[in-house]
């Protein structure tokens, strides 16, 4: 059902060719980025103190005319101690609040990653991803109506406006961009980078510590949930569609199997710590034994590797989120790894 990563007679010696394939078909699927720099620029438009650490609001630049928002959250007596490691925060499908889920340990307890994380140390960037919060509302008090309005257009204009790019592609490359900004900064370690996120937060962790070796230790919570077996992902071509070229190419079936899987997604990132939160009551991915076929298949890679222990699952019954004890070992696990 499945495809191994990893067979019988397969080395250590053999793993970079298998990695570059596997890189090479997950790259198709997200599409070809533009052919530009982007230099890392950003600049802080507010600071305020909240929960009794700084926080810092920065536009940073995406595109070579293009701007994203995030927050900052600083630990306490960083000036004392810097460089301190860094852990991107990646929000869910929360197109009016965007970052701010992520950020208010008072009505979102269960979110709060970014401000619970600095408190213990970490510094921590929550970005508005592609087409969410601020980079929708752009700072305006709207309607529900008016911002669902907004995203379905941001959505529909989209593939018109980067045919051969992806939504994956190019949210990956805005965080691409915030860990270019993150190697600039004097108060950072570079290196020592973290990514966590829920929901569709979870599906870009995965994605970024995947594409991206910054990574040094990653949390997706509720961020797998396979293309074999997720109906609303199982995309076939339809010989009557008027797709482009590139997004037949892009699309996850060739000759009836997926161009990639979550095994895929898992091995790209061995041996870098990676710790997969799953519930078993997720009304969004119900099959859970498909989630654990990927564990098996992946984490192959990283006893091939010898890592066997920077591999870790947590499977819990608290449905869709993640509460106190779950993220306090998620927490823990960045102490682990990157040792604030």
């Amino acid at each position: 059902m499945f495809r191994d990563i990893v067979l019988q007679d397969s080395t250590a010696e053999d793993w970079p060719a298998i990695r570059e394939r596997i890189h090479a078909r997950v790259s198709a699927a997200m599409g070809t980025a533009p052919d530009l720099e982007v230099e890392p620029h950003h600049e802080v438009v507010e600071e305020y103190e909240r929960y009794g650490l700084t926080h810092r609001k920065i536009r940073f630049r995406v595109m070579p005319d293009e701007e994203a928002t995030a927050v900052m959250v600083l630990p306490d007596g960083l000036a004392e101690r810097s460089p301190a490691p860094a852990v991107v925060v990646c929000h869910g499908t929360d197109a009016k609040l965007g970052k701010y889920n992520v950020l208010d340990p008072v009505d979102r307890p269960r979110r709060a990653y970014a401000v619970e994380l600095a408190q213990r140390g970490f510094v921590t960037v929550a970005p508005d991803s592609y087409m969410f919060g601020e980079r929708l509302t752009q700072g305006e008090d709207l309607p529900n109506e008016e911002i669902q309005r907004r995203y379905v257009g941001s959505m529909q204009r989209f593939p018109e406006e980067h045919p051969e790019w992806s939504l994956d592609g190019r949210r990956n490359w805005e965080h691409h961009c915030l860990l270019d900004l993150l190697d600039s900064l004097d108060f950072v370690r570079p290196g020592a980078y973290g990514v966590i996120g829920n929901s569709l937060g979870g599906r870009q962790a995965i994605f970024l510590a995947a594409m991206d070796e910054r990574i040094a230790a990653a949390v997706p919570s509720c961020g797998i949930s396979p293309n074999l077996t997720n109906v609303y992902r199982s995309v076939r071509s339809n010989p009557a569609s008027k797709s482009s070229p590139a997004s037949i190419k892009r699309s996850q079936r060739t000759r009836g199997h997926m161009v990639y899987d979550y095994q895929d997604m898992i091995a790209l990132c061995a041996p870098r710590p990676m710790l997969v939160l799953e519930p078993y009551n997720d009304a969004y991915n119900p099959y859970m034994e498909a989630n654990f076929r990927c564990y098996v298949a992946g984490q192959l890679a990283y006893e091939l590797l010898g890592k066997a222990e920077c591999f870790c699952t947590m499977t819990h019954g608290d449905g869709h989120d993640t509460v106190a004890d779950v993220r306090d070992f998620a927490y823990r696990w960045f102490e682990r790894w990157l040792e604030p």
